[in-house]
């Protein structure tokens, strides 16, 4: 059991590493945001906010912007789909060869 556990802590630590680049994950309060730096979704948001203020097409500077983020946020998409298509594939099949009674209803 424990190359289970310690596996499922290496996954928690992997999704969560994808999670906190992609979203701020410690805003919690109104003010937090100016204590913890925005993350990619956020400032894609943010840039697209921007860009439909104005009453002019987006400048060269923005779809670069834009690519550039949009770049950096499937590089993380694809990390998070090849953890879960290859190491939480793996990891439900090493649970269920063990064969545990881990959910039960009880009468």
């Amino acid at each position: 059991m424990k190359e289970l556990v310690e596996k499922a802590k290496a996954l928690e630590e992997q999704l969560s590493t994808i999670e906190k680049e992609l979203y701020q994950t410690k805003n919690r309060s109104g003010q937090d945001p100016l204590n913890f730096p925005i993350k990619l979704t956020n400032k894609l948001g943010h840039l697209n906010s921007l860009v439909s203020m104005g009453d002019f097409a987006p400048t060269e500077q923005d779809i670069a912007v834009k690519n550039e983020l949009s770049g950096q946020i499937k590089k993380q998409l694809e990390a998070f789909n090849t953890i879960l298509n290859d190491e939480v594939k793996a990891f439900n099949t090493a649970f269920n060869a063990k064969q545990l009674n881990y959910l039960f209803v009880e009468d």
